[in-house]
């Protein structure tokens, strides 16, 4: 959602996590009738050179929901998310409404129109993923893949943390392989290198 040029917002936060659930509901989380979101606020200054406002909107989704409506249930079906998605916006910003310039969706749908991805998906593999990620400097040395593989959690924050993670594991590697580079340019043995590694 953009803000017509020369509209403000107070700020209210970056990230505003937003249910109606009283407690967890895994079924309820993705499904079309959206209880969760979570509003990510763009101001300003964490956009040099921009002097524009704007809010995205998260929430997860069913592919199933989605991908089998006719073109006029979708068209109508994409409006209800957006209008539903305002509606809860304007609990935390009463006055949002009449700023916005802009406002798009996208679904499953979507994403897999764009990107080919299975099923719509937007963050990658889920756990089955990790184990390839991380197995693969065993098989290829000095091979690193940080990403979202659904370590602590996806999406973008998953991404930077499985990042620091990987940074981590290369800098491992980074160091052992200048030691053992170190120590073979002296003439010691594997076995020898590894003892003094330990």
């Amino acid at each position: 959602m953009g803000l017509r040029k020369g509209e403000s917002i107070d700020y209210i936060g970056d990230l505003i996590f937003a249910s109606v659930k009283d407690e967890f509901d895994s079924v309820a989380l993705c499904s079309k009738n959206v209880t969760s979101r979570t509003f990510s606020v763009y101001y300003p200054h964490l956009r040099p050179g921009s002097d524009r406002y704007a809010v995205v909107s998260s929430t997860n989704a069913n592919w199933e929901e989605w991908a089998h409506l006719s073109p006029e249930e979708y068209k109508r079906d994409k409006g209800c998310l957006i209008e539903t998605t305002i509606d809860a916006l304007e609990k935390y910003l009463p006055d949002i409404r009449g700023k916005l310039d802009l406002v798009e969706a996208s679904t499953p749908v979507t994403f897999h129109r764009y990107t080919q991805h299975a099923r719509g998906a937007t963050f990658g593999t889920k756990f089955e993923g990790l184990k390839v990620s991380m197995d693969l400097p065993k098989q290829v040395g000095g091979l690193f893949h940080a990403g979202s593989v659904g370590i602590i959690m996806s999406g973008w924050l998953g991404a930077i943390n499985y990042g620091v993670i990987v940074a981590h594991e290369i800098e491992n590697f980074m160091y052992n392989s200048g030691r053992a580079a170190d120590s073979s340019s002296r003439g010691y043995s594997a076995t020898e290198t590894q003892g003094a590694l330990s």
